[in-house]
């Protein structure tokens, strides 16, 4: 087995490769589809929260719910309904990420000065968002690679620490971003 699986690793960092390529352009073309379909949000007195967060949000959840799934039907050795709650979860994934940066290229910040544009809590929000975007890409990578290993029979009932970990990943991000709604929320209610 372990033979077989080093073999097997040099095919999947090939295919991770090619595919981290063609999951980063679906979801730059996915941002770039929603910006040229909405828009920007209308300008306006303070801070507001665009509705492609609401929408993340609920892609994130969906996500969450994918990659317990998968959890659960791994370690009931159930490998095609596991592979697709993988595909599942990496789609969801990557449709949070295009729409989370389509809703930070579409928010409106306000109308600000220049020292409210460094100190005030629009740019504090707007930073933690970008800085959540950021380490969900990672998240996505590895979903991504934990998909490919699930199609190479990586994981059974015996072995699921990858998938295990992929949803940990998942699930500490989306309490990170929830803290970070809540912080805009409250900027937002200010």
């Amino acid at each position: 087995m372990n033979d077989r699986w080093t073999l097997v690793r040099a095919v999947l960092a090939r295919r991770f490769f090619a595919a981290t390529i063609l999951q980063a352009v679906a979801v730059i073309a996915g941002g770039l589809l929603l910006g040229a379909l909405f828009g920007r949000q209308t300008p306006g007195e303070k801070l507001r929260i665009p509705f492609a967060f609401v929408v993340s949000t609920l892609l994130l959840i969906a996500g969450s719910t994918f990659i317990e799934q998968a959890k659960s039907y791994v370690r009931r050795e159930q490998q095609v309904p596991f592979r697709r709650s993988m595909i599942k979860a990496l789609a969801a994934a990557m449709l949070f990420v295009s729409v989370q940066g389509y809703g930070l290229w579409a928010i409106d910040k306000g109308v600000r000065t220049p020292e409210q544009a460094q100190m005030g809590i629009s740019a504090t929000v707007v930073m933690f968002t970008v800085l959540h975007g950021m380490h969900f890409i990672v998240a996505q990578s590895v979903l991504l690679w934990v998909t490919l290993c699930a199609f190479a029979d990586r994981y059974d009932h015996e072995y699921s620490w990858g998938v295990s970990f992929a949803a940990g990943f998942w699930h500490i991000l989306g309490v990170v971003w929830l803290g970070i709604l809540y912080i805009f929320v409250a900027a937002w209610i200010n």
